[in-house]
Order: C-alpha cells, then sequence, then structure tokens
C-alpha cells in the first residue's frame, strides 16, 4: 500500500544519529524517485489505470469503491466518496471499471481501486469538511453535514474530465481506413431469403402487438416485463403509431382491432401537457398515411379534428408564429412546458418538424390554414438562420432567434431533415436552396474523420468549443444525404452519406450488437462509449438510412447490415416477454429496461422489413416519408409548385 500526503501534512520521523539519518536520507531519496517513475508509468505510460483522482480542491480525492452489489442503486453513496489526500488505497487488486456520480448526476468511468477499509475510516474522520453524495433515479443530491461548501462547481468540473470508455468499442490496431464486416460483399440475397427475413420481422411485430395488447392495451406506452402500460398523450399511442407498419405487414386482424379503437378516441379526454410536435409526427402523420393507403374517411376525419384541435389551441398565436411547444388536450389550450427545469425556449427541430404533416392536411382537405400556419413558423426560423446557416438548437418564441448548441443530434436533427423534404414534398425553391446551403456547413465545419476512418458529424457548444460527440440520431443524415442526390443534390452528398453511415453502422459493434445512444471520440480520435450513454432505446436511424442507401446504390451490404441490425435486437433485446429496450449494451450481460417506445414498431421494424422487401414498394421518388417513418405521396404540383427532379 502507499500513502499520498497532503503538502505541510504533520506526518514526521524521529530525528536519531547522524549515520541514521543519512541511511534514512538515502532511502528517502530512492523512495522518492522510485515513487516519481511509478507515478509517472501510472500517469503518462498507462493513464487508464491510475486508481484515484485528485479533485480542483486540494484537500480531496475522488475514489470509488471495488464492486457494488447489484442490489445498491448505481451512483449511491456506497460507490463515490469524497477523501482527504492522505488516504491509504491498495494499488495490488485490479478494480473493475464502474460508475461514479458527480454532484449533479454525470456519471463517468473510472478503474476502481479497493480501498483498505480501516484506513477509509481514519481517513474519513479526518476530513475537514464531510461531505457525501448520493444520486438518486432522477439526479444527483448533495447531502451537506457542515456549513463550508466545497467548490461544487470545481469538482463537477474535473468529474466531466475524467470520461473514459467502459469498455472502449472495439476496432483494428490498423490506424487507416479499415472495412466493416460484410462491406465486400457483392452476392446477392436470394428472394426466398429475403421472404423468410421478412416473415421473421412480420413476426417480430405480432409478438409485440401481442404483448401490448396483453399488457397495455389502450395506454400509450408498453412495460413488456412488468406487464402494464404508462400514459403520454392519453390516446392510445402504440396503436396508432402502428397502424401502417401492420398495413404494410398484411396484418388484417390485429388491424382491424386497432381500427376499432382509432374510431372510437376521443381527443378531449387525452393529457394535459402533450408536445405538439409529437402528437403531429406520430398521431396526425398516422392518420393521414391511413387515408391515403385505405381511402377511409375515418382516418381523414380523426386528421382534421385532430389538426383543428391544434391549430385552435393558440399555439401559432405568437407574435413569431413560432409555435408554443405543448397543449393540453383536456381543454385545447396551448401552453410553454410545465415541467420542472424544462427549457421557456422551443426546440428547433419541434416547430420546423410539423410541415410535411400540415402540408398534406392542406392537400387533402384544400384548406390552406394548415400549411399557412405551420409556414409561418418555418419562414421565422429561415428569416433568422445565421450566417453559416446552420441555427443553433432553442428558438426563442417571440423573436425566432436561435440560441445554444449547434448540433445534428437532439432538438436538432430534423429540421434539417425536413428541409430536405419539405422541398421533395412541395418544389418550393426555398426549402432546396437553404437545404444544399446547411449541407454545405454541416461538411465545413461539421464533418471530421478519426485515424481510423470513421466519419463523424461533431457539434459546436454555446461556447464555441467543438464537442467531438455524436448521437445516434444523428444517422438520420446519411438517408436524408442519400436522398437528396434522387431529386437534385450534388454527387458529393451521397460520398458523405457512405462515409457516415460507416460510423453509424461502427455503433453496433458492441458486446450486444446494440447501438448507444452517443458515441464520443477522444483526444487521440479514438471512439468510447460512455456509461450514462450505453442503452439502447433500439432506435431506427441507423436502419432507415441504410433502406434509402439500399434502394439508391443496390449495394448488397446495406441490406446486410440491417439483417445484421434485425439478428443483434433478436439476440439482445428480446426475451419470451417481448421486446425491450436496453442498458449495458456493451457488457456480457446487458440488462433490460423494461420498456418499449411506440417507434420500435413505427419505424424500426417498419425500415427493416421494407428493406427486404421488393423496391416497388413505396418507391422514393413517389413517397417522402415524415420523421417517424409515416409516408406522404409526393403530389408537388398540388402546392402549386414543381418539382422538376421528383
Amino acid at each position: 500500500m502507499y500513502v499520498i500526503n497532503v503538502p505541510g501534512s504533520n506526518n514526521t520521523t524521529k530525528k536519531g544519529s547522524k549515520w541514521h539519518n543519512k541511511i534514512y536520507w538515502n532511502l528517502g531519496l530512492f523512495s522518492a524517485i522510485f515513487g516519481l517513475l511509478t507515478i509517472y508509468f501510472i500517469v503518462v505510460i498507462n493513464r487508464e489505470e491510475l486508481p484515484v483522482h485528485h479533485s480542483h480542491n486540494e484537500d480531496i480525492l475522488i475514489v470509488v469503491k471495488e464492486e457494488r452489489p447489484d442490489d445498491i442503486p448505481a451512483n449511491s453513496e456506497n460507490n463515490i466518496r469524497l477523501l482527504p489526500k492522505d488516504t491509504i488505497i491498495n494499488p495490488d487488486k485490479n478494480g473493475d471499471r464502474r460508475d461514479i456520480a458527480s454532484i449533479d448526476g454525470v456519471v463517468e468511468f473510472l478503474n476502481e481501486p479497493v480501498i483498505d477499509d480501516e484506513a477509509l475510516e481514519k481517513a474519513i474522520a479526518e476530513v475537514e469538511h464531510k461531505e457525501t453524495y448520493s444520486d438518486g433515479e432522477n439526479g444527483a443530491e448533495d447531502k451537506k453535514e457542515d456549513k463550508k461548501e466545497h467548490n461544487v462547481e470545481s469538482v463537477k468540473g474535473n468529474l466531466a474530465e475524467l470520461s473514459k470508455p467502459w469498455p472502449p468499442v472495439v476496432v483494428p490496431d490498423d490506424p487507416h481506413l479499415y472495412k466493416l464486416p460484410g462491406e465486400d460483399t457483392n452476392v446477392s440475397t436470394s428472394r426466398a431469403e429475403l421472404d423468410m427475413r421478412m416473415n421473421s420481422i412480420r413476426d417480430s411485430m405480432r409478438l409485440s402487438w401481442k404483448r401490448y395488447k396483453q399488457c397495455a392495451w389502450g395506454d400509450d406506452k408498453l412495460h413488456p416485463d412488468s406487464c402494464h402500460g404508462s400514459t403520454w398523450f392519453g390516446l392510445g399511442l402504440t396503436i396508432i403509431d402502428s397502424l401502417d407498419t401492420m398495413f404494410l405487414m398484411g396484418m388484417k386482424e390485429e388491424l382491424l382491432e386497432a381500427y376499432n379503437f382509432v374510431q372510437d378516441i376521443d381527443y378531449k379526454k387525452g393529457a394535459k401537457n402533450v408536445n405538439i410536435f409529437e402528437i403531429t409526427i406520430r398521431v396526425l402523420g398516422a392518420f393521414l398515411t391511413m387515408f391515403n393507403f385505405t381511402k377511409d374517411q375515418m382516418y381523414l376525419n380523426k386528421a382534421v379534428e385532430l389538426g383543428d384541435m391544434l391549430i385552435d389551441s393558440g399555439a401559432f398565436k405568437t407574435s413569431s408564429g413560432v409555435p408554443l411547444s405543448d397543449i393540453d388536450l383536456s381543454t385545447g389550450v396551448s401552453h410553454r412546458p410545465t415541467c420542472p427545469g424544462c427549457s421557456k425556449m422551443s426546440s428547433l427541430s419541434e416547430v420546423t418538424t410539423i410541415q410535411l404533416e400540415f402540408n398534406e392536411l392542406t392537400r387533402l382537405t384544400k384548406d390552406p390554414k394548415y400549411k399557412d400556419s405551420s409556414d409561418r413558423a418555418m419562414s421565422t426560423v429561415l428569416q433568422h438562420v445565421p450566417e453559416d446557416h446552420l441555427p443553433r438548437i432553442y428558438v426563442n418564441v417571440n423573436s425566432g432567434v436561435t440560441s445554444g448548441t449547434l448540433t445534428l443530434g437532439a432538438r436538432g436533427d430534423s429540421y434539417y431533415e425536413y428541409l430536405l423534404k419539405q422541398w421533395i414534398q412541395t418544389g418550393e425553391q426555398r426549402y432546396q436552396e437553404e437545404y444544399l446551403a446547411a449541407v454545405q456547413s454541416i461538411k465545413d465545419k461539421l464533418v471530421f474523420s478519426s485515424r481510423r476512418g470513421l466519419t463523424y458529424i461533431a457539434e459546436i457548444l454555446e461556447s464555441k468549443k467543438i464537442s467531438h460527440k455524436m448521437d445516434h440520431l444523428v444517422c438520420f443524415l446519411p438517408g436524408s444525404l442519400a436522398l437528396g442526390t434522387l431529386h437534385g443534390a450534388p454527387s458529393w452528398h451521397l460520398e458523405l452519406a457512405e462515409q457516415v453511415i460507416r460510423t453509424c453502422v461502427e455503433m453496433y459493434r458492441t458486446k450486444s450488437g446494440l447501438a448507444p445512444e452517443i458515441i464520443k471520440f477522444d483526444s487521440a480520435s479514438k471512439l468510447f462509449i460512455s456509461r450514462n450513454d450505453e442503452f439502447s432505446l433500439l432506435r431506427p436511424e441507423t436502419v432507415e438510412s441504410l433502406f434509402i442507401l439500399w434502394r439508391l446504390t443496390k449495394k448488397p451490404m446495406y441490406r446486410e447490415w440491417a439483417w445484421d441490425i434485425y439478428s443483434s435486437i433478436e439476440r439482445s433485446a428480446k426475451s419470451d416477454n417481448g421486446y425491450s429496450s436496453m442498458e449495458r449494451i456493451n457488457t456480457d450481460r446487458p440488462r433490460r429496461k423494461g420498456d418499449l417506445e411506440s417507434f420500435f414498431l413505427a419505424e424500426t421494424l417498419k425500415y427493416l422489413y421494407l428493406i427486404n422487401g421488393p423496391d416497388d414498394v413505396l418507391p422514393l421518388k413517389r413517397y417522402v416519408f415524415n420523421t417517424e417513418a409515416h409516408p406522404f405521396p409526393i403530389r408537388s404540383a398540388d402546392f402549386g409548385r414543381t418539382n422538376e427532379n421528383g
């Protein structure tokens, strides 16, 4: 064991004879040199094995206990302590990578030292300002036992700097551009094999529907393991979102069950705090698609009823036309978010990702009020885009000016998607021009490449600092870039799409075969996953892009990569209870989160099904998918424009 001493500590030795002093001096010099070499080896040569980490407060070490029993909540005070610098710890035992919690719920990773319990108790008693931190389910909560406070922000900042991979996604040692599994394949899959795949994916849909019907009928979200449902919209969201997937898969019996439920929906019995963007893309989008598929007036009636409620709620009656974010369905009145800590600004992706749906409702009803309302919101944002054509993620409802982080991930993603798709849908030149300008700036400012040839899309923080992180949500981009070339965008868009999709597929090279919510690249351009991001909601963005790339290029690898993703879902996210979101996905024993998002049925399974089906089903020259994978026919002439490339 070794001791880390605080400068100016009271550790002393008794003076002896000169001979003893000389021996002590030589031994001390030798120990100091040896200690410096040891520290150099630990810190410089093998940084990831550093067993302790200093906070900015000079009197404190941040140390994590050895192994956490499964019944102890993550980030509790049982696995993080603030210790004085003379704490004795044992460096000879190998700790396992675990998580620690910062003051504000920031979770990072360390190689844990094993703490000598006796020395630990003694050291804790000597802490001048004792503090412990415990982290509940919704974030960290500090319990101060002394009036004097340590510099919380400094400690928090230090913890944020300690992010390390747990464990990193494995990449080849070759620093040059490498090939992913299946990238060289030129073998076409037989029709019989593709039919088998489609049947398997249909079985996945049936299993999900069966479990939902058994446990959560009429609720918005399924919790398959506990066999219950939860409310978000109060409308039976999973039923509505699944309609066109079941239609495409020929699930007639299940579709009839859904139809009987939908026709009795009463919006006024819905929830009080419903996000307008979410209900537009999921519910309005689904009803519009089902009307186009079936010509059943019931679906259009439901769409009109909802569209009128959203327009009449007052959401769009702001000075700028940028809509408020939420609506109380029980009263039909819109409002800003009411949740504690929620931003009073609107999100960029939310206010600019309702236009396809409102445009389609206008096209079907010939009533311009829907398109006019959503157009005004879009026009306000476009009037205030910065010079780089890359608006930030928060939109001031009164002015339309954007601020905050620049990202193609959460809160920013579908702005760019809908620039392209409004151009495709309506043929309006302003969307074409703005989309092309935005993509050029994305290429110039946000595209980076790792040493191993992975192209990724970074973020720019409000402080102007570049953040080398990429959400799985960003994996919509390869599909959008490729789709744009089908409608007249430059060919280099497709080249960039094929580079970025490789990174998206690489995200799935975890032990479970599932992709994390976020990946990051360190200063050495090494891809890693933070423990806080090591979960999968079974998102659709990568398979969506693979579907589009397959349709446009006919390269077999895209279809094979999609099948690999489906196979991983079957292996890692399926149980007798059906499918579930997963956590700890890069371990030998991933854990079920116990919930299932409706977009798994609406998007993920749909794109997996379509990529294995005939190309004449929903051809991309004739249909445009909304951001929830609900397809609309392309009828630009109906908007008084001509999409010459569509």
